[in-house]
């Protein structure tokens, strides 16, 4: 059977929802009807599937979420670090990388996690120590003379442990604010980020709260491929050599933040 142009059509509609990762079917009838027709006519299937291909993307899931998309590096539809606002230099990018990264080992320390679909909360705070916590056994790695295979990876936790957990402002209308000098804003501007990609909510409840989404562990089965991750997860299982300092860290911003 040949396609019409209202088949051409209702594709286009499917993939510009898909490329707003905000909507959803269940609150939005004309994205359920075109995502209905991807996941039923084989047709349809068949040429959104070509069309993503010649974009550099494939589709990840049809589920209840929607069309969730993958796209290779080269792609015209591919995210990059410095496309995030008020990441303009290579700190900026490394510091965004460690913390995206490390959220899928954190969620997911391992192939077992990925497959488990139950929610995932992250406090900004016990992130933010976590990471820290795991640089602090990449500088003991390091130091060991243990080689660091990915260099963004070797790079970033330099940058991290450089730098304090909280730093506010102090003046004007940043007052109060967490300033980009400091760890924990790096945390919730790429938790906010994700909040903008339908991967994240910021639980209201709760100052520093979010819950990933079910978009979010798609996407981390992909990052799951990735060396850095692997490494990471790696370093995890290993057990850890003694108590840390960042533990004393720990303890004692609890009583200051």
């Amino acid at each position: 059977m040949s396609l019409t142009q209202q088949d051409y059509t209702d594709i286009g509609t499917l993939v510009a929802y898909a490329l707003r990762p905000t909507q959803r079917p269940g609150r939005n009838p004309e994205y359920r009807r075109v995502l209905a027709r991807y996941r039923t006519e084989q047709e349809i299937r068949s040429a959104a599937d070509a069309f993503l291909h010649g974009l550099g993307g494939r589709v990840l899931s049809d589920g209840d979420h929607g069309l969730v998309l993958g796209v290779e590096p080269e792609s015209p539809l591919a995210f990059r670090l410095s496309d995030l606002t008020g990441v303009s230099d290579e700190r900026g990018r490394l510091l965004a990388g460690l913390v995206l990264t490390g959220l899928v080992a954190y969620a997911y320390p391992g192939a077992e996690e990925l497959a488990d679909d139950r929610v995932r909360h992250v406090s900004e705070r016990d992130f933010d120590l976590w990471l820290r916590e795991l640089c602090e056994r990449l500088r003991s790695h390091d130091a060991a003379g243990e080689v660091i295979p990915e260099q963004g990876l070797d790079d970033a936790w330099r940058v991290y442990l450089d730098m304090p957990s909280v730093v506010h402002g102090e003046r004007g209308r940043g007052a109060g604010q967490l300033l980009r000098s400091c760890t924990r804003y790096w945390v919730r501007a790429m938790l906010g980020w994700l909040a903008a990609q339908g991967m994240a909510r910021h639980d209201q409840t709760a100052d520093g709260a979010w819950t990933l989404t079910e978009r979010f562990r798609i996407h981390a089965r992909e990052v799951a491929l990735e060396n850095a991750y692997r490494f990471i997860a790696e370093i995890q299982r290993r057990p850890d050599r003694g108590p840390s300092a960042v533990r004393a860290d720990a303890a004692s911003e609890r009583g200051t933040a």
